[in-house]
């Protein structure tokens, strides 16, 4: 007789096809500033993801015959981008420490200087302006992983949320 897989395992086992996913969501969009091309890329992927995270919960579904539950469902949805965002963020961490070391004072500085750049806004964000300026003069910007731990908690939250609406969706009954 098969045995079932548990919820667990298999939110562990799709969570590393998910968070190659992510990994290059997050790579190609640390490199969009060498590769514009990259952020249509990005910005697809990013509009897929429910998807991607829909169709690993309707295969399970499907594959468990439908006897599967929501609450089944969405801890599935949960555990893949918990453990997604674990390897994306050891990968996103790896580029911006050692490919990538100043990517994050770049683009500070490219903010600074665009806003800058335009009078209408250097009017509107002049104090703000300056209170960036000095923190990229003071070296108080985030670190890489101080960056890496918000996307991850960021990342983690909202694919919670979306794992919920996806698993009412994945769990429809089969026909």
């Amino acid at each position: 007789m098969d045995e079932r897989k548990s919820v667990f395992k298999r939110g562990a086992e799709c969570g590393v096809p998910m968070g190659l996913y992510m990994t290059t969501i997050s790579v190609m969009s640390l490199f969009t500033d060498k590769v514009p091309l990259f952020s249509l890329a990005v910005i697809v992927m990013l509009f897929a993801g429910p998807y991607v995270i829909y169709r690993f919960q309707r295969h399970y579904f499907i594959e468990e015959n439908g006897m599967t539950e929501y609450a089944a469902l969405w801890m599935q949805g949960i555990l893949m981008v918990v453990y997604g965002a674990l390897i994306t963020g050891a990968a996103t961490y790896l580029v911006l420490q050692y490919i990538r070391p100043s990517y994050i004072y770049d683009q500070a500085q490219m903010a600074v200087d665009t806003y800058n750049a335009i009078p209408s806004m250097k009017a509107q964000l002049g104090e703000i302006l300056d209170v960036m300026q000095q923190a990229i003069d003071q070296n108080a910007l985030p670190t890489p992983i101080e960056l890496v731990f918000q996307m991850f908690w960021f990342v983690t939250f909202s694919g919670c949320m979306m794992s919920a609406i996806t698993a009412a969706f994945a769990s429809r009954r089969l026909s």
